[in-house]
Order: structure tokens, then C-alpha cells, then sequence
């Protein structure tokens, strides 16, 4: 008897736990961010709009809020700042590529929140350009 109530407190542990996490499986009040367009595995032009959603109000470095490092391919520290979505990423070569996103305090450490995609683009076509917004020049 006394280990069925052992093994029911753990399963109530478990449901606990369970029921604290966000729909990503962060924990409750953690920050979040998710891509919302485009779908994992999309085929894009060279030219596509970067659509992301975050639990925390975002913005420009030195307003001291967070912002969003967007990179490709895996190469982590070649990414823009982007404090605005959506995001207009540019000039991907045709092929399969991994878009990340990772969010970021004012002062570019991490706020423990990233998601990340991958596009095939089939072309040099895509969404008309809109004017990015990065902190730096450089870019896709």
C-alpha cells in the first residue's frame, strides 16, 4: 500500500510539472519565442518574409529591450539584429537552407529562447523587400 501512494505522488509530480511548461515546452515564464511563417520545410524564393512571435516586448539595443539574432546555416555568429517582425531575409541561394532565430538581451547575451527552420529555395523570386530592421549593415 505504501508504495502505490509513492508511485501515485510521483505521477502527480510528473502532471505538475507537465502542467507548468508553455506550449513549447518552456517552463511557465520563461521567455519564448517561435517562427510563425514560413512552415518548416517551405518552398521560398531567394526573398522571404521571417515571421516570429515572442512572449517579450522586443526592440532596439539600445532601448534596453530584448532583440532577435536571425542567422542561416548554422553560422551562429554571423546574424543580423532584428527587432521588428516580420523580417525580410534576402539573397539565400537556391537550395536547402536552416533559418534560426534566437532571442537576445539588450546587451546580446541570451534570453534562452530559439527556434529555427528549414526553406528550400527554388528560386531568385519572393515577397517585395521590406525595410529591415538591424542595428548592423550587414546581413542576407
Amino acid at each position: 500500500m505504501k508504495r502505490f501512494f509513492l508511485t501515485a505522488a510521483g505521477c502527480l509530480l510528473v502532471v505538475s510539472c507537465g502542467a507548468a511548461t508553455g506550449s513549447t515546452g518552456s517552463p511557465a515564464g520563461s521567455p519564448t519565442l517561435s517562427i510563425e511563417a514560413p512552415a518548416d520545410g517551405a518552398n521560398v524564393g531567394s526573398s522571404f518574409a521571417l515571421e516570429f512571435s515572442s512572449n517579450e516586448e522586443i526592440g532596439a539595443t539600445d532601448s534596453g529591450k530584448n532583440h532577435v539574432h536571425v542567422s542561416t546555416d548554422g553560422q551562429a555568429d554571423d546574424y543580423t539584429v532584428v527587432t521588428a517582425s516580420p523580417f525580410q531575409v534576402t539573397g539565400l541561394p537556391p537550395g536547402k537552407h536552416t533559418v534560426s532565430v534566437a532571442l537576445q538581451h539588450a546587451d546580446h547575451s541570451s534570453a534562452g529562447a530559439s527556434d529555427e527552420i528549414t526553406v528550400n529555395v527554388t528560386g531568385s523570386g519572393g515577397g517585395a523587400p521590406s525595410e529591415r530592421q538591424s542595428d548592423y549593415g550587414g546581413g542576407y
